[in-house]
């Protein structure tokens, strides 16, 4: 099979994406049919653990090319009217955009702050004393064309189930299309705190359309046994005849460090290490040098430019309490394994 390995080239320091006195975190990208490069990504005031879950908004922002620099366009996703009496009506994060057919998608993670209920298919609600992570749904918002408008659902495209291991949060989602035509979704969630017993994992849905239904394979992939906690933040693509994807390595239980690795699978349920398996370190290797080592590298998002991957954008967070986002060029070179 011929694979296609990812390698990073320097970045240049008007890749960047920053706003003073803002947390700018996880942006994805999309180019339009004119060549512009659309990016959302989410920002919000405060700290970067406790106050994106009441704060945070989804903001568009263009370039004419997919390393920037970008211009901030507006807000696209905000709080509602209703507040937390809507599925994400507080908070839009962690967006991630992708075009199938002539439509535009917006995946994203909604949240209702301090409503910490669960809501049954029949539409009764329970309760749970699990927090702000029983307050997080996977969400859509669908457009023609990237600059908006924008129509988000009144209802979660992914819920909490009932019960089991995404039982207490779902979030941080990721689509992607295989060759038989099904979209693949997959996604962070969990069935309670890993302090109390439970753990943080990552799963898949299929569905025949963008915006569901997507039924969920309750199938947990990329676990680790020594870890309740081992990845998060996945993007998925398809490629070469396999989905690919690429998460970030929590706490270095896969490859000894923290950083970015790759896996591969045919069917979106079996996944192997792919090879080589390291994308990135937390670092930086800047245009010109240096090499600069960040606190975290995370959030990470693949555009594709004729299916082959050519830009990671990537959270970075810096001692000192500076967050932004930086966009890295990559160079895809293809070797007979």
């Amino acid at each position: 099979m011929a694979s296609s390995e990812i390698q990073l080239l320097p970045v240049p320091r008007t890749s960047v994406l920053s706003e003073p006195g803002l947390i700018v975190w996880g942006a994805s990208m999309v180019q339009d049919d004119d060549g512009v490069c659309h990016l959302f990504y989410c920002r919000w005031k405060g700290r970067l653990v406790r106050d994106w879950y009441m704060r945070s908004e989804i903001v568009h922002a263009t370039a004419p090319s997919p390393g920037g620099p970008y211009t901030p366009q507006g807000v696209v996703l905000t709080k509602r009217p209703e507040g937390a009496d809507a599925w994400d009506g507080l908070s839009s994060y962690n967006p991630t955009v992708v075009r199938f057919g002539d439509k535009y998608y917006l995946y994203y993670t909604g949240c209702n702050g301090a409503n910490r209920r669960i809501r049954r298919e029949d539409g009764s609600f329970k309760s749970s004393p699990n927090g702000t992570a029983l307050a997080q749904r996977v969400g859509v918002a669908v457009a023609d064309h990237p600059a908006g408008p924008w129509k988000r659902m009144d209802e979660p495209l992914v819920d909490l189930s009932d019960d089991g291991f995404d039982s207490q949060m779902v979030c941080n989602p990721s689509v992607t299309q295989g060759s038989d035509g099904r979209f693949l979704m997959v996604y962070k969630c969990s069935d309670g705190s890993p302090k109390t017993g439970g753990g943080i994992y990552l799963t898949v849905a299929f569905s025949d359309h963008p915006t569901g239904p997507f039924k969920k394979t309750g199938t947990k992939i990329l676990s680790h046994p020594d870890s309740a906690f081992a990845v998060e933040d996945p993007f998925v693509w398809w490629e070469d005849g396999r989905y690919r994807i690429v998460v970030d390595d929590q706490h270095g239980d896969f490859s000894g460090e923290k950083g970015l690795i790759l896996f591969e699978s045919e069917d979106g349920l079996d996944w192997r290490k792919s090879d080589p398996f390291v994308l990135s370190r937390c670092q930086i290797d800047w245009e010109g040098g240096p090499l600069e080592k960040t606190h975290h590298l995370e959030r990470p998002q693949i555009w594709l430019k004729d299916g082959k991957p050519a830009m990671l954008f990537a959270a970075i967070a810096r001692e000192g309490n500076e967050y932004f986002n930086v966009h890295i060029p990559l160079q895809a070179v293809s070797s007979e394994k």
